[in-house]
């Protein structure tokens, strides 16, 4: 073979290796670009909006039940305190030592139930918070019927 067929192979050689490298690269960016459109029709598309839109207001409304029952949580508490201060009288020095180790069993009952209400409350509040926060959950915070962006967490007084 003379030096110019060599030259010519190896351009030839050269060419098809960067014909392929070049659609090897391309192959892997399509295959990014699919990866990523899937993704946001993971993300974004009508099933998920759907998903997330329900999941938002499932939360929302566990929150405010939750709310509902931290008011009643805390009505009974009260209503323990007027049973006992209108059965035994309002000055706890006069009760018997009975009276007083039963009414302090009740008021802590009522004491537990109430921040077991509450610690389910905010651990609600910390997931809905936590996931109102991702910016794919951002487009749902936009619509009137929403929920609110975020919860305050409960305190027992």
């Amino acid at each position: 073979m003379s030096r110019n067929e060599w030259v010519t192979l190896f351009k030839w050689g050269v060419g098809i290796l960067l014909l392929l490298f070049a659609l090897g690269a391309v192959g892997y960016l399509l295959g990014w670009f699919g990866s990523a459109a899937e993704v946001a029709k993971e993300e974004f598309g009508p099933e998920a909006a759907l998903e997330k839109y329900e999941w938002f207001i499932d939360r929302a409304n566990a929150i405010t039940k939750a709310d509902k029952d931290i008011t009643l949580f805390e009505n009974r508490r009260t209503d323990i305190e007027g049973q006992y201060d209108k059965t035994y009288g309002s000055d706890r020095s006069k009760w018997l030592p009975s009276e007083k180790a039963q009414y302090n069993q009740a008021v802590e009952t009522a004491r537990v139930d109430l921040l077991a209400i509450v610690s389910n409350r905010n651990n609600l509040v910390a997931e809905y918070n936590a996931q109102s926060e991702k910016f794919n959950w951002s487009p749902f915070q936009t619509r009137p019927d929403m929920p609110p962006k975020s919860f305050f967490n409960y305190v027992v007084k």
